[in-house]
């Protein structure tokens, strides 16, 4: 059916689910009325939408009611539709068609762009190409309809034995407090120079990776050769200091070999370059969701992500805008790292909070979960806290705030559980 007519398979789906209203739900997920090749069909798939949504139903008389001149049109989809037991097959026909027809209108764009010397062009072609790989998704929902959704979430996590419901951090007392990293969450993650926010980050990639999560990495703060030695010494426990010096002695061979032979199936991605830009950003993303079906993306870090033509304001505001609608769109989370003011050092307690976040409220608004480090010993050599991190929970959606406090071994990149050996 393919070379054939599109409205063959848009007229399918439209009779289809004028026989069974349901199958929506179904087909909502993979098209949208704009995907259409008539006014008139994608108006009638709009209007059985809005009914479906409503909790009414959907036939031709309904349609003819709301919409008199498209009564007859209805009625005779309804009657030459066998059924609507092929009508996601049919669905996914018309999203292919609407596809192939956008991607040839992008390559005429990026032709006209080229032509003008747009120096864009290219990559604002291949961000809109990779978009066209992401589902559609249902935004309208009755009452009813919610609550269903929550009741079926609740009885998965009640099936589920009360594991954790999402993605683990590694660290055992704080996944109690979090949950985990939920999907469509955006967790920013902040701290002063020293306070080991890389390996931080470090810990919950590998954690992430070893519980099957397929994670992704922007990192624009560190090359990636850089981020596999901090990984080497994580995962051995051989000290950064050794691999650096080349010292390492016939224990520590073996520690490494155990360490690469555990890390190495562990599936993860990483895109290193120092100067990313929001679109760059977005298109990675999707490209890795697309091909890989990542679970989990991570930046370092939210400050250094760049939008062309705007203001250091503006700019943060944007790129946190653009990681909550990531997380939204891929329904994965996305987890950040971000810079704190100086000015925290001026203060007696020099623990940051949600509000010390460099450059932009939005950041603080967009995130669903905000957590800060803190090392004592960073500021006060003699600190009775030695070895020890804080990790404050400024903000957080799925439980209560506060902070924990974990051991911090900076000689292997190393955050873990007081009473025992997590990342």
């Amino acid at each position: 059916m393919n070379g054939q007519n599109p409205a063959f398979a848009e007229e399918a789906v439209i009779g289809g689910l004028l026989l069974q209203n349901l199958r929506f739900h179904d087909v909502a997920p993979l098209i949208s009325a704009d995907q259409f090749t008539s006014p008139q069909r994608s108006r009638v798939f709009g209007l059985i939408r809005d009914r479906v949504l409503a909790g009414e139903d959907a036939d031709a008389v309904t349609i003819g009611e709301a919409s008199p001149d498209d009564f007859d049109y209805a009625l005779h989809l309804a009657s030459t539709v066998p059924s609507a037991a092929s009508v996601v097959g049919y669905a996914e026909i018309v999203r292919d068609n609407w596809r192939r027809r956008e991607a040839v209108n992008v390559g005429l764009q990026l032709v006209a762009a080229a032509r003008a010397g747009e120096d864009d062009a290219v990559d604002i072609a291949a961000g809109r190409l990779l978009a066209l790989n992401a589902a559609v998704t249902e935004c309208e929902f009755t009452g009813k309809q919610a609550m269903q959704r929550a009741w079926d979430e609740t009885s998965r996590a009640h099936a589920n034995g009360g594991k954790l419901p999402g993605i683990t951090t590694g660290l055992k007392e704080l996944d109690e407090i979090l949950g985990g990293f939920h999907d469509s969450d955006l967790t920013i993650i902040g701290g002063r120079p020293a306070m080991g926010k890389t390996a931080f980050l470090g810990g919950l990639v590998e954690a992430s990776a070893e519980a099957g999560k397929r994670p992704g990495v922007i990192s624009a703060e560190q090359p990636a050769v850089q981020m596999a030695l901090r990984r080497l010494s994580l995962v051995s426990s051989v000290p950064a200091s050794v691999l650096r010096s080349g010292q390492i002695d016939e224990e520590q061979w073996d520690k490494l070999k155990y360490g690469m032979a555990d890390a190495i199936p562990r599936e993860m991605w990483i895109y290193d370059r120092s100067a990313v830009t929001l679109d760059e950003l977005i298109g990675i993303a999707r490209k890795w969701k697309h091909a890989h079906n990542i679970g989990v993306l991570y930046i370092d870090y939210a400050q250094r992500i760049r939008v062309p033509r705007a203001d250091r304001i503006t700019e943060v505001s944007l790129v946190a805008q653009g990681m909550k609608d990531l997380a939204r769109s891929l329904n994965i989370p996305v987890v950040a790292l971000a810079q704190v003011v100086k000015g925290v050092e001026t203060r007696v307690d020099k623990r940051p909070n949600a509000g010390d976040l460099a450059n932009s409220d939005e950041l603080t608004r967009e995130a669903d979960q905000i957590l800060m480090l803190y090392r004592d010993e960073v500021y006060n050599r003699d600190s009775a806290d030695k070895g020890i991190a804080e990790i404050l929970i400024e903000k957080n959606r799925h439980g209560p705030t506060g902070f924990k406090r974990v051991r911090f071994m900076g000689e292997t990149m190393r955050f873990a559980d007081f009473g025992g050996d997590a990342w």
